[in-house]
């Protein structure tokens, strides 16, 4: 109950201030997010800040409460380790496979978790998108979850850049899923083209020169999506009910 209430107070506080327009933070395609009764999803973004995280959270609904992995060392610190805990962030090992973090990540998807992971692993501080990693597709297969291919652009000055009133804006793609594998193992060929995948959904929504090494879609194979299949959103779930 605690964390609940923190975290909804954190909420309505920020949205507050985009309210009064202070925080110009905006989002488009809302109304391509999974129904939220439909279970977890796992949200892929470009990392440019810190402050990604914030404005995520904060415009989205408020039903879609964020989960994230966060590098271990920032729960060394008690205290920040016990409030990054409180908010649903779940530790993991920057540049090694850390299977009991990724375990605990596909748990808290299975039971309804919005987990936001930043494919290219770390920040890019130029806002170019750097090669992408394929652990969130690992979790969605494990998971049994939708991928949602989101971008962010305008957090390049951090706090100061939102204090200083600069525009933020999240794009949501379509949301999809990638079919399982018989055997649970995923061929590295494969692996590589659904990585590939979900990075080009990313830089569709960015500006070309943010595209890096995924700004020419024609260089995948034309079999790419053999394996990923649309998933409903939540408008669609409406207008069929």
């Amino acid at each position: 109950m605690f964390v609940t209430v923190v975290y909804t107070l954190l909420y309505l506080f920020t949205n507050f201030c985009r309210l009064i327009g202070w925080f110009r933070w905006q989002v488009e395609g809302l109304e391509r997010l999974p129904p939220r009764q439909a279970g977890g999803m796992v949200i892929v973004m470009n990392h440019i800040h810190w402050m990604d995280i914030p404005v995520v959270g904060t415009v989205l609904p408020l039903r879609y409460r964020l989960s994230w992995l966060a590098k271990a060392e920032l729960f060394r610190n008690p205290l920040v380790g016990w409030f990054l805990r409180l908010m649903h962030v779940i530790p993991i090992q920057r540049g090694k496979s850390d299977a009991a973090a990724l375990d605990a990540a596909a748990r808290a998807l299975r039971n309804g978790a919005v987990l936001l992971v930043f494919p290219e692993g770390h920040r890019s501080r130029t806002g170019v998108l750097q090669p992408g990693r394929g652990g969130a597709v690992r979790l969605a297969i494990q998971a049994d979850v939708p991928i949602v291919p989101c971008a962010v652009r305008g957090t390049e000055a951090g706090l100061w850049g939102t204090l200083r009133r600069k525009p933020v804006l999240v794009q949501i793609g379509e949301p999809y899923r990638v079919a399982s594998f018989p055997d649970g193992q995923i061929p590295a060929d494969q692996m590589e083209r659904l990585t590939a995948d979900m990075m080009y959904r990313i830089a569709s929504m960015l500006p070309a020169a943010w595209r890096g090494p995924y700004g020419d879609r024609n260089t995948l194979p034309s079999d790419e999506r053999s394996a990923t299949q649309p998933t409903p959103s939540a408008a669609s779930t409406r207008h069929q009910t």
